[in-house]
């Protein structure tokens, strides 16, 4: 499945083709799981397609565009943070670890930036998540990023340009993405094969991640984690002290190994919160939890709770979010959150 909604971008990437005029570095910005990584892919395969005409770039069928759609062209490298590490490191790790298909480290950027390319015209590293880049590490490639050989780009994603090293985000042209529309979200799954209700449901819970709703669609755990999600923080509003305090454990021990997992759990109590602030508007057509039972609890938080106190609760679940990503005490936290929390019978 290709970008959704963002027509921009895409425009934007067939003028630059046409025009010739490319920058040596992007930074692609946009709502984790919004196709980033995939148009940095499509940036790739655009500059190394076979096609005659530029206007068909990229065509994803000629044999550049299916390797890099593999992730084997010899020419576009990515560079990501191994699960098992904090951030992307200067140099790879001593231990040895598993063959993956992206390398962990920057170091070998230096001197491959030189080489001319192997098979295509350009050669394209994408930088998958780099606030995630150590200080060091972007040091490092500060150089290469400044000047690079004129048959090097350079792909960057991120969540905000913010986030990044302001070194390397100053070198960088930035193309924002957009969370993808519902109907076109639903629309573009059932035509790759998912049944519409479960369509219509992915769409609405994704709130536009193309990523999230395709990942969903393939594996239906994912989804029924979600709904597990949900559960938990149910069974949290009606909890005893203890029993918050409790999950706020579970949670914190849970931070420290699996960090997105939490991220993603706590995405899901915002948008919980979010449903009850649209049913006690009386928007009922745009609340995104769909399952019966969801929606039953959703009607009566809406009932037991005002407007304020639900605005607080949303409020209260997205500033934790923003403090652990700033490394703040994560027990201390999330105990705050959940103690915060407004009871509900």
């Amino acid at each position: 499945m290709t970008l959704i909604g963002n027509d921009e971008a895409r425009a934007w990437l067939g003028r630059a083709l046409q025009s010739g005029r490319l920058a040596h570095a992007y930074l692609i910005t946009g709502p984790r799981s919004v196709g980033k990584r995939t148009f940095a892919l499509e940036i790739a395969q655009a500059l190394n397609c076979q096609a005659p005409d530029v206007a068909d770039r990229p065509d994803h069928t000629c044999h550049d565009c299916r390797l890099i759609q593999r992730g084997v062209h010899p020419d576009v490298r990515v560079v990501r943070r191994a699960p098992e590490r904090r951030l992307i490191s200067m140099r790879p790790s001593a231990a040895p670890g598993p063959a993956r298909e992206y390398a962990d480290n920057v170091q070998f950027i230096q001197a491959d930036a030189q080489l001319r390319p192997v098979m295509g015209r350009v050669k394209a590293y994408i930088i998958v998540n780099a606030e995630e880049l150590a200080e060091d590490a972007g040091n490092r490639l500060l150089k290469t990023i400044e000047e690079p050989p004129p048959f090097v780009v350079f792909l960057l994603t991120a969540v905000e340009r913010g986030a990044v090293l302001p070194t390397i985000a100053s070198r960088c042209q930035e193309i924002r993405l957009r969370p993808a529309p519902r109907a076109e979200l639903a629309k573009a799954l059932v035509a790759s094969g998912t049944a519409p209700e479960r369509a219509h449901q992915l769409a609405a819970l994704a709130g536009g991640r193309v990523g999230w709703a395709v990942s969903a669609a393939r594996d239906t755990a994912i989804f029924e984690q979600q709904q597990i999600y949900a559960r938990q923080l149910v069974e949290a509003l009606s909890g005893s002290r203890l029993e918050r305090l409790l999950r706020a454990r579970a949670l914190s021990e849970r931070w420290t190994v699996q960090p997105e997992t939490v991220r993603e759990t706590l995405r899901v109590w915002m948008s919980w919160w979010r449903d009850v602030l649209l049913v006690q508007l009386g928007l009922f057509s745009r609340i995104v939890h769909l399952e019966e039972a969801e929606q039953t609890a959703i009607r009566n938080t809406a009932e037991q709770v005002d407007r304020a106190t639900a605005r607080k609760a949303a409020a209260d679940i997205q500033q934790t979010l923003a403090d652990l990503d700033t490394n703040v005490n994560s027990r201390l936290a999330l105990d705050l959150l959940l103690l915060r929390l407004p009871g509900v019978r």
